[in-house]
């Protein structure tokens, strides 16, 4: 038999063990993951390699500790991924030309928030948490950084966003199964909850907002930039948009149902004002379809049933801006707040590692880190909304795309409201980063045309 033929044979036989290995023993599981990444490494060149392991990180990370290691449940494929992808893109970061002088500002505004934060730590009480806090901060940076490094054009965009309609299909799919049958994934905070409650969804996140803001985000984001010129494409987005909108309704989250009317209706608007028209001229004919009657009441229940909810909210706000006062504006440190809000709370109204969530970026970032912090924060904020309406007003007789990033940085806030932990959400940033990766593109185009004026 040729050697060639029976090395072969020994490297498959080798890895097909080593997975089944891993079933038992879960550490051999990383193994067949270092295998794979080394015969990537033959097929592809370094720089190929690092924009691969970004978009797999990405995909990666609105999964989670679902994609962890059995047994190792800290240890899951985001996790995994990030150390090889940084360090790929290290070795092949070539110089600073493919960013725009705009973008560099809103960076260095980020650094700021950063670099502010940073010093708290010299009063926290708990340092420990301190510098997770910081990590997390580091983290959603460098994924806004290398989003725009690798999304340097509008294909790039369509195959992330391509992917991650796959990853809401899904994340429909597993809404379903989880209203009709009360049942979840084991990495969902729902999964020992009795009542009412267990039948709400929460697709492979934690908890029912966080599924929420994810469709709530990314399908403006699939429906403009996903490419669609077959019947069965555009049948795949409407399925996706009808999908999207009852779990959206079926997870009880106020903020993320208003948001996504709004959005597909500001789309639907600018695509054709008459389309607009006739979607709303239609709305009393199909409230009168059957069935309706039960979403309409889902709908009159998530916003009259939630009084405590909201009341419990409000408390939490009270009790972190009277935190931020006692520490005269300059923080308690990074993620800190957080502890000291569980003085106030009893244990069932607390997470699991006994700290309640602010569920209010803006003022979660005021009491943490301060308000030096907080200005450089609403500083990148408004300066990425001033672009954003600058590319809109810049192009608004032309595509319906150019009114993404205005729509996403608009939704921010309010996403930031109905999202518990928002640094800790990498969806978010991803969405960020798609948004600056567009306005960057533009931006550059701007820049070599002036250039050549």
């Amino acid at each position: 038999m040729d050697r060639t033929l029976i090395l072969k044979m020994i490297f498959v036989l080798g890895f097909l063990v080593t997975l089944v290995l891993s079933f038992f023993y879960s550490i051999m599981l990383i193994v067949p993951l270092l295998i794979g990444i080394f015969v990537f490494s033959c097929f592809f060149t370094l720089k190929q390699l690092a924009e691969l392991t970004w978009f797999m990180l990405a995909i990666a990370s609105f999964f989670g500790s679902i994609l962890s290691i059995p047994g190792l449940e800290s240890l899951f494929l985001y996790r995994l991924l990030l150390p090889v992808q940084i360090t790929l893109f290290l070795l092949t970061w070539d110089d600073w030309s493919w960013m725009s002088k705009r973008t560099r500002t809103m960076l260095l505004f980020l650094v700021g928030w950063l670099a502010s934060a940073l010093i708290t730590i010299i009063w926290t009480e708990y340092q420990g948490i301190a510098f997770r806090n910081v990590y997390f901060m580091i983290e959603a940076i460098y994924l806004l950084f290398t989003a725009i490094y690798y999304l340097k054009a509008d294909k790039k965009i369509e195959w992330l966003v391509t992917i991650t309609s796959g990853v809401m299909a899904v994340n429909i799919g597993i809404g379903l199964y989880e209203i009709n049958t009360g049942l979840h994934l084991s990495k969902s905070g729902l999964t020992d909850v009795i009542g009412n409650a267990q039948f709400l969804p929460s697709g492979i996140f934690f908890n029912p907002n966080d599924l929420a803001s994810f469709l709530a985000l990314f399908l403006p984001i699939t429906l403009v930039y996903m490419q669609n010129r077959t019947i069965i494409g555009s049948l795949y987005k409407g399925l996706l948009v009808i999908g999207a909108v009852y779990i959206i309704i079926e997870t009880q989250s106020r903020i993320a149902f208003v948001l996504i009317l709004v959005i597909l209706f500001l789309l639907l608007l600018r695509y054709s004002w008459r389309w607009g028209a006739l979607a709303l001229l239609c709305i009393p004919f199909i409230l009168q379809l059957p069935g309706m009657q039960d979403t309409i009441n889902q709908v009159n229940q998530t916003y009259t049933d939630k009084t405590n909810s909201t009341d419990l909210r409000l408390d939490i706000t009270n009790y972190t801006w009277q935190t931020a006062k006692e520490s005269y504006f300059m923080g308690v440190g990074p993620g800190n707040v957080q502890i000291e809000l569980a003085k106030y709370f009893p244990a069932e109204e607390q997470n699991n590692d006994g700290a309640v969530s602010v569920h209010n970026f803006l003022l979660e970032v005021l009491a943490n880190y301060g308000l030096l912090s907080l200005l450089f924060l609403l500083a990148f904020l408004f300066y990425l909304l001033y672009r954003s309406w600058r590319y809109w007003l810049e192009n608004k007789e032309k595509k319906v795309k150019y009114l993404i990033p205005l729509l996403i940085t608009l939704a921010f806030p309010f996403i930031a409201f109905a999202s518990s932990t928002t640094l800790e959400k990498s969806y978010i940033w991803i969405s960020f980063g798609i948004v600056l990766a567009i306005l960057n593109q533009y931006d550059k185009r701007m820049e070599t045309k002036d250039e050549t004026i």
